[in-house]
């Protein structure tokens, strides 16, 4: 049976700027990686919508109200938390945290399957109409991530969280605990290389792989992003606990 490669990834919003070069380049870098992993699908995060991707359909979520300043938003840049390129045909739909997360559904394998791609965030910081905190951002998210649990669903996203990481032990543990009341699996769990998390429902089985050579080293902007690629291979049929991760 076809299995479904899905790149997840979060780009640290890329930029074009007509006379920024070395912008330029980080952004058509990124556009270059992207190609070469051929994947069927992508849920980038911290994305720009004049990103376009050869053959892809897109879907964004609503523009972030935040802004770091450092950053360029002149057209056509425009910063988006969450943006799902397919071949798949997908076709967004409509939930409830329109800004942090984005739900798309396609048929595959005969069978609707919806993939939603989320950024657990403590960017409301840069909105002044905002008191909320990663903590909110957090339940919000799980909030939706329950109102999906009956379906054959794949989530991706940032969750700004990862095992051994003593800050964030309490969300992990709010995670697993969220995971294993509704019988998902979370290939992930284990992980210590990326805040970067994969969530899916029980029929099906992922594998999962990590390219670090795109990540920046320490303390140096000399990659194309702060976060590894992260490389799904999803198929049908009971999945493996805690699947292997394979790192490259």
């Amino acid at each position: 049976m076809s299995m479904m490669r899905l790149g997840l990834w979060n780009i640290d919003h890329p930029e074009y700027h007509h006379s920024a070069p070395r912008r330029n380049r980080r952004f058509d870098e990124i556009l270059t990686y992207l190609g070469q992993q051929d994947c069927d699908a992508y849920i980038l995060t911290e994305t720009n919508a004049a990103i376009d991707l050869a053959g892809y359909g897109a879907s964004v979520s609503a523009e972030s109200p935040y802004r770091n300043r450092s950053r360029c938003y002149e057209s056509p840049n425009r910063y988006h938390q969450v943006g799902i390129f397919d071949r798949l045909k997908m076709e967004s739909v409509e939930i409830e945290e329109p800004v942090n997360g984005l739900l798309c559904k396609s048929i595959w394998h005969d069978k609707p399957l919806f993939v939603y791609g989320n950024v657990v965030t403590i960017k409301d910081q840069w909105s002044k109409d905002s008191d909320k905190k990663y903590s909110d951002r957090m339940q919000e998210q799980l909030d939706v991530l329950g109102r999906l649990s009956s379906r054959r669903c794949l989530i991706g996203g940032d969750f700004n969280l990862r095992l051994g990481w003593p800050q964030k032990k309490g969300a992990h543990d709010r995670v697993k605990a969220f995971v294993n009341h509704h019988g998902w699996v979370w290939p992930t769990e284990t992980q210590t290389e990326t805040v970067q998390h994969v969530i899916h429902s029980p029929d099906l089985a992922a594998d999962v792989t990590i390219d670090s050579s795109v990540r920046h080293t320490k303390g140096k902007k000399d990659r194309l992003s702060d976060h590894p690629f992260v490389l799904v291979q999803v198929q049908d049929g009971e999945p493996k606990s805690n699947a292997a991760i394979a790192k490259s």
